[in-house]
């Protein structure tokens, strides 16, 4: 497979798992559920928890990925910060 379509893959896991994440995330706020008069089981909790952490954890191996894909243009990026504020 092509390195495009590696990091084009990637970068589209990495949204879908940090959409999941942000979205349960928003759910389960303390106080949001009983704000909107919903009660605990009306509300799959144990469900939004599930996907909450796995897709956190699935984001943070891709974000890992990412990185190390990106590497090269990153320490390119770091440099030329560093020769700016040092002149």
């Amino acid at each position: 497979m092509k390195r495009k379509t590696v990091t084009q893959i990637t970068t589209l896991l990495l949204l879908i798992s940090t959409i999941i994440c942000v979205i349960t995330g928003i759910i389960k706020w303390p106080g949001l559920i009983t704000g909107l008069g919903l009660t605990y089981r009306q509300v799959p909790v144990a469900l939004i928890t599930e996907l909450h952490d796995w897709s956190g954890l699935v984001m943070t191996i891709l974000v890992a990925l990412h990185v190390f894909q990106f590497k090269g243009m990153m320490k390119r990026m770091v440099r030329g910060l560093t020769q700016r504020s040092s002149s």
